[in-house]
């Protein structure tokens, strides 16, 4: 599980300017720092608080900072290898879009970052080069602040680095504002030919597919809904599904969330694949058997059946998972195991998962639902096609 801090940012008053998001032990994956704070409300509940996050070349470049709000983020490029002509085009495209942008561990003999410096709103510099450098590391300060960059010195770790650093700087980060844990990463998992599936999807502009592919994985369809419902939080009780989700995001957005779950290298192993295709199945054969018993609440029994199993992929309860997310009254209560006609029908489905082919139980789950036996196989058949379909 990945903790992901936030480190504070204050100003010569000890007021706070806003966070830096971090993993535990410094670990060097911004897409998994992005990955948690698409999940998580994190930005959201940060009001009028800034957000600086480190994003690499390959998403800026990509467009992939259009996830989160210009208002609220600082963009941060850190260890630039090369500086060419498309990233000096994709930064100047970020800045006309609104974003701010900061330039880590800047010093003006890293010539080859000089060209950025226009572009930049932020730099930060190691408070520790002032013991070595002295006048040298004031001077650049000053210099930076002269060209009206708003400096960030970080490494200020005791009360008397701060009382000289404010004589500098504008914003200090550092031990002496410790950092605090923010969320716990959720060991989300994906299925790797689905995510290989959706970027074909996205390349022909197939919205019905990317719908269907997206469905058929469960921790997709948690991330989407999530990511959805924190940005849309007055319109969460019309968001009840994935194509629900998708009228509100564009082609781009979607591509975008895929390269950073693909970044994050979150892919199934084998057991997570195993429970992933489960509940797929078990989504497809609820929704059918919602059809012949409960018609009008088919889409709500794909749900049921799709979330049935998070408590196994997740290590969370499903009903308070579908609590989060805002589903509808009847999809909570069937994953509580209400004694209700939603509550049967999950119950249905555990059973025919692992007997279909018991034809006194088809014949009894048949009675139940007042249908016949054929449409009882119909539906497992239906089940069974769609898992191999999208899995193979």
């Amino acid at each position: 599980m990945d903790l992901l801090y936030r480190h504070p940012i204050l100003d010569g008053r000890k007021e706070l300017f806003g966070f830096e998001f971090k993993l535990r032990e410094n670990a060097d994956n911004p897409a998994k720092v992005m990955n948690i704070l698409i999940e998580e409300n994190v930005i959201q509940e940060i009001d009028g608080k800034k957000c600086v996050i480190e994003f690499s070349e390959e998403f800026i470049e990509s467009d992939a900072y259009e996830l989160f709000p210009p208002s609220k983020v600082v963009i941060k490029l850190r260890d630039v290898k090369e500086v060419n002509e498309k990233l000096v085009n994709a930064l100047k495209d970020l800045k006309a879009k609104g974003y701010e942008l900061l330039i880590s561990d800047f010093r003006f003999d890293k010539v080859s970052v000089l060209p950025l410096l226009p572009l930049s709103d932020y730099v930060s510099v190691n408070w520790k080069r002032r013991s070595f450098e002295g006048k040298d590391f004031e001077d650049e300060v000053d210099a930076l602040k002269y060209i009206n960059k708003k400096v960030i010195i970080y490494g200020v770790n005791t009360e008397e680095d701060f009382e000289e650093a404010k004589k500098l700087g504008d914003l200090f980060q550092g031990n002496l504002f410790p950092p605090s844990v923010v969320k716990n990463g959720r060991n989300l998992r994906f299925l790797k030919t689905t995510i290989i599936k959706l970027y074909d999807a996205i390349e022909k502009k197939d919205v019905n597919q990317i719908v269907n592919l997206i469905e058929s994985d469960v921790g997709l369809t948690y991330k989407i809904l999530k990511w959805v419902k924190n940005l849309y939080p007055g319109k969460s009780k019309d968001i009840q599904s994935v194509s629900d989700a998708v009228l509100f995001l564009s082609i781009n957005n979607i591509a975008n969330l895929l390269l950073v779950i693909a970044m994050s290298e979150l892919f199934a192993g084998k057991y997570e694949e195993e429970i992933i295709k489960r509940s797929f199945f078990r989504a497809v054969l609820a929704q059918e058997l919602a059809k012949i018993y409960i018609p009008e609440y088919a889409k709500e029994g794909y749900m049921i059946g799709l979330f049935s199993l998070v408590n196994e992929l997740m290590n969370e309860e499903p009903a308070s998972l579908a609590r989060e997310l805002g589903m509808s009254s009847e999809v909570v209560e069937a994953l509580e195991k209400r004694y209700n006609e939603f509550g049967l029908l999950l119950s249905l489905v555990e059973l025919l998962e692992n007997h279909h082919d018991n034809e006194r139980i088809l014949r009894n789950v048949a009675k139940t639902i007042n249908t016949t036996e054929d449409k009882m196989r119909e539906a497992v058949k239906i089940a069974k096609e769609r898992v191999e379909n999208f899995t193979r």
